[in-house]
C-alpha cells in the first residue's frame, strides 16, 4: 500500500477557484474552513491576500426576490 506521510509543518491546504469577480482560494487551516481574497486595494505595506473564516451555506445571505411576492404569485 502506498502510504503518504503528512508533513508535520502543514497547517492546511488551499485550492484556487475562479468566479465572475476573479480568483480566490478556499480550503482549511487547522481544521477551520477559510476563503482567501486578493487585496485589490493594496497600498504601501498592506497584505496581498486576506484570509477570512468561510461562512457555511446557511449563513450566506440570499438575494432578495426580483419581484415582491403577492397572493397571485403563490401557486396554491
Amino acid at each position: 500500500m502506498n502510504e503518504i506521510k503528512k508533513n508535520p509543518d502543514e497547517l492546511g491546504a488551499l485550492w484556487v477557484k475562479t468566479s465572475a469577480r476573479g480568483e480566490f482560494m478556499t480550503g482549511t487551516i487547522n481544521g477551520v474552513a477559510v476563503v482567501c481574497f486578493k487585496n485589490d486595494r493594496k497600498t504601501g505595506n498592506q497584505p496581498d491576500w486576506r484570509v477570512l473564516r468561510a461562512k457555511s451555506r446557511e449563513q450566506q445571505p440570499t438575494a432578495p426576490p426580483s419581484e415582491p411576492l403577492t397572493d397571485d404569485s403563490i401557486p396554491f
